[in-house]
């Protein structure tokens, strides 16, 4: 019979390889199917109220940790394409969520700073409220949110075109 304690750190070593899978993963450029959630206001690490879903306008969302090396890439996508659409004149709205309510704010701060997207709201995920309640349990995963609220597109680390894509096919 197995002890409460070698179940515990059983689970636990499951645990662990099983988010060191998810975190790595490969672009999928296939929209998903009607996922939809309800509205939701957070409050960047700058005091910005941003609404999700936006009114009237698309949202790309990207889940992040500044410990996460893979996601250095996905955010400095992320803040290319906000770039890009501006640029255009696009009308959508970004976000970079970090997943580590533990990371300080200057670390956010500094991280937004070296990957070049310091004009994208960075937030918080406090108690995990935006990661639950779009069903995304692994680091640099991207989500485009319509004005619906649908989830449009989910990819892990996709380049800026990419970004800029979906968020047209979202209605921006």
């Amino acid at each position: 019979m197995i002890s409460s304690r070698a179940r515990r750190s059983l689970a636990t070593l499951l645990l662990a390889g099983s988010l060191i899978l998810t975190a790595c993963g490969t672009v999928d450029k296939d929209p998903v199917s009607a996922e939809t959630a309800t509205a939701a206001t957070v409050t960047s690490i700058d005091a910005q109220r941003i609404s999700l879903p936006a009114a009237g306008k698309p949202t790309a969302v990207f889940f992040f940790s500044v410990g996460c090396g893979e996601c250095v890439g996905g955010v400095r996508s992320l803040g290319q394409a906000a770039a890009a659409a501006e640029e255009a004149g696009i009308d959508a709205q970004f976000l970079a969520v970090d997943m580590d309510p533990r990371e300080p704010t200057e670390t956010i701060q500094r991280f937004m700073e070296y990957v070049d997207a310091v004009h994208v709201p960075a937030a918080i995920d406090e108690g995990a409220a935006l990661s639950q309640r779009f069903g995304v349990a692994a680091l640099s995963t991207l989500i485009i949110v319509d004005s619906d609220g649908q989830v449009t597109f989910r990819a892990t680390d996709p380049d800026a075109d990419t970004i800029v894509s979906a968020l047209h096919k979202a209605g921006a």
